[in-house]
């Protein structure tokens, strides 16, 4: 089902050509900062954002080769190390971590709301993310944007939201077991939001 939807988001949207112009080719989906209580939230949210970077034309290098490199060349582990704009965290540069990682951009991410309330009566599912990507070559911005997701339901009848909760017990056990998504069509319906808006890179896309 969800890769029918990936098919189906991706299927409808015409996006423009690759950009030979564009002077980053090779980039990372670095690891979120999280502004929620749901600690593995941003880790979806970035494997899925991963997964659309190269339909924009990039060569995105994988997550589990990022966060090794990050971990062992610069000893960072969570995103929000990696905020070079506060300067009480310390955190290394755009143009320092791109080096480490043998990169020419870098995805920052923030994952601002991340909710999936059922109380039965009112259910509602909502993924709000910020992204930018940033040229490593000078440090300059070269798109950022925000976008959310929100689904709502109420139910007017007793059976109904008695219906609702015992589904999102049943659901949250297996998410638990499975570590997966509970916001799966949140999520993928925000990160092709927002690969309707990222630049084209200059990778043309294989044969």
């Amino acid at each position: 089902m969800a890769l029918f939807l990936l098919f189906f988001i991706t299927g409808c949207v015409t996006l423009p050509p690759p950009d030979p112009n564009n002077p980053v080719a090779r980039v990372a989906v670095l690891p979120m900062a999280n502004e929620t209580a749901d600690m593995d939230g941003p880790t979806f949210v970035r494997v899925a954002f991963h997964q659309i970077v190269p339909s924009r034309y990039y060569e995105a290098i994988p997550v589990d080769q990022t966060d090794q490199m990050l971990r062992e060349k610069l000893g960072i582990t969570l995103g929000g190390q990696l905020d070079f704009t506060n300067p009480g965290i310390g955190a290394p540069s755009p143009q320092e971590v791109a080096k480490q990682l043998g990169v020419d951009g870098l995805f920052y991410g923030t994952l601002t709301d991340f909710q999936h309330l059922i109380t039965g009566f009112y259910n509602k599912k909502k993924v709000r993310v910020k992204f930018k990507l940033i040229n490593a070559k000078n440090g300059d911005v070269m798109w950022e944007k925000e976008e959310e997701v929100y689904n709502q339901e109420f139910n007017l009848s007793l059976s109904g939201a008695i219906q609702a909760v015992a589904n999102k017990a049943i659901e949250g056990a297996v998410n638990k077991a499975f570590r997966a998504n509970p916001l799966q069509g949140e999520t993928s319906q925000v990160v092709h939001k927002l690969r309707a808006t990222i630049p084209s890179g200059p990778v043309a896309p294989k044969k």
